[in-house]
């Protein structure tokens, strides 16, 4: 059976067209002018995983997006040098450095979300009316599924690092 003919109320068919939304939407809306503002993907990455989960070291970023640590220690750096992460040493162990997003950072992220939204509701505009609210309506429900996605991800991550833990 093909994409196109799949049932539209399954999981498969949500999954699948979230798979091509997530592919979509960085591409298509919102995207700066300004090419210093654009944040190559895995620095992108790292900074709303910060922006969620503030206070991570080097290694814990490394492990939550599936990334080398070297490679995460090079994009660090250069969202360092843009001004949006700082480094802070952890008061209980003065070996760890623990990363948080900046003002500027958050600032950035707050304008890039709405120029997202800005940028959708012109797509949005070009759909007929009940689909649009539905899309709307549809909003909270997404939130909640990509919360329990997190978990999901968060508890994966948690029993790989220590397989003790499954128990």
């Amino acid at each position: 059976m093909g994409i196109d003919r799949m049932e539209d109320h399954t999981p498969t068919a949500l999954a699948v067209v979230l798979h091509d939304l997530a592919w979509l939407l960085p591409r298509t809306i919102g995207t700066d002018p300004d090419p210093g503002q654009i944040l190559p993907a895995s620095e992108l990455e790292i900074m709303r995983l910060l922006v969620r989960r503030p206070g991570l070291n080097v290694n814990e970023t490394a492990a939550s997006l599936h990334l080398q640590p070297a490679n995460v220690s090079t994009a660090l750096r250069a969202l360092e040098a843009r001004g949006l992460l700082e480094r802070r040493r952890d008061p209980d162990d003065g070996r760890v450095v623990r990363l948080f997003p900046t003002t500027a950072a958050l600032a950035h992220r707050h304008e890039q979300e709405l120029a997202w939204g800005a940028a959708l509701n012109q797509t949005m505009a070009t759909l007929p009316n009940t689909e649009a609210k539905r899309l709307l309506a549809a909003a909270p429900a997404l939130r909640s599924l990509a919360a329990a996605l997190r978990r999901d991800a968060f508890e994966r991550d948690r029993v790989a690092s220590d397989p003790a833990d499954a128990d």
